[in-house]
């Protein structure tokens, strides 16, 4: 059994490229918790295609509303500074996440769908738990996997057998096989590309404790998780052990949401994620 070089991958995370401007400047501000629509306006009608992504997806059906914006700051008004932060970071970063991911059997499309399940899934979440679910939460939830990016160009055949037969054999977690085997998993891994990219600290938590969220001491650990485990109940990412769709019994109660209330924000979730993929793909 041979770890991978720590090292080596950390050049990896560092070597990737800088987010958009517009990513940057708006998780930084969304971070501060003061700001208004129209210091959101500011950074997002500076890119007008963006813009005009934004304004087709706040007058979609998805928005629940007949009646049209034509500003980003009526856009922002009506789906929430959280969903807009996260329908940016899903449209700079689209092309890197639609790539096939063999190594975590993950065909070309299914990280990004699996992405765009989880945000929609924080979405829900915010909606129906009785906790005040930070803005941030979106954008780590799209962001939770992107350790994967990086994690997988350095898996070798063997590497891939050993994960397979620990989480089948051995019974592991997706999580713990990846630590006994490689000697790093995903999440801590995304957690070092949050920080190169300069994202807040609270989303890098959120990203680097996902499978484990009482070790990141921070609802948005627990928010991200479970909308994880959510976005996986809805058909998307890569489900290798029963473990996988299992939500943390202590997130759960740090959210103030029952197991028995999931079924109903899964039967959400997954009409959303239907009608997302059929207007943008």
């Amino acid at each position: 059994m041979t770890t991978l070089n720590h090292t080596a991958l950390v050049k990896a995370a560092h070597d990737l490229a800088p987010l958009p401007p517009a990513l940057v400047q708006l998780s930084a501000l969304v971070a501060t918790g003061a700001y208004s629509p129209a210091d959101v306006e500011a950074i997002v009608r500076l890119d007008a295609p963006l813009t005009g992504r934004l304004l087709q997806y706040a007058n979609s059906a998805a928005s629940a509303s007949y009646v049209r914006v034509g500003t980003v700051r009526d856009a922002v008004m009506r789906v929430g500074v959280g969903p807009v932060l996260s329908f940016v970071a899903a449209t700079t970063l689209r092309p890197e996440f639609l790539h096939a991911i063999p190594a975590y059997g993950l065909s070309e499309g299914e990280l990004w769908r699996h992405s765009v399940a989880t945000a929609l899934a924080c979405e829900v979440i915010a909606q129906k738990a009785p906790v005040e679910v930070p803005p941030d939460s979106f954008t780590a939830s799209l962001l939770h996997d992107v350790g994967k990016l990086v994690l997988a160009r350095f898996l070798d055949p063997s590497h891939q057998r050993e994960l397979t037969a620990a989480r089948e054999q051995g019974g592991d977690s997706s999580l713990q096989a990846e630590i006994e085997i490689l000697g790093v998993h995903h999440g801590e891994l995304g957690g070092l590309i949050g920080a190169h990219w300069s994202l807040p600290p609270r989303v890098v938590r959120g990203i680097t404790h996902h499978h484990a969220p009482s070790a990141g001491d921070d609802v948005i650990c627990d928010v991200v998780h479970l909308a994880n485990v959510l976005a996986k109940r809805a058909g998307t990412g890569h489900v290798v052990t029963a473990s996988d769709l299992d939500a943390d019994p202590d997130a759960l109660e740090r959210l103030g949401l029952a197991a028995g209330r999931l079924p109903p924000l899964l039967e959400t979730v997954t009409k959303r994620l239907a009608e997302t993929v059929e207007r943008f793909g």
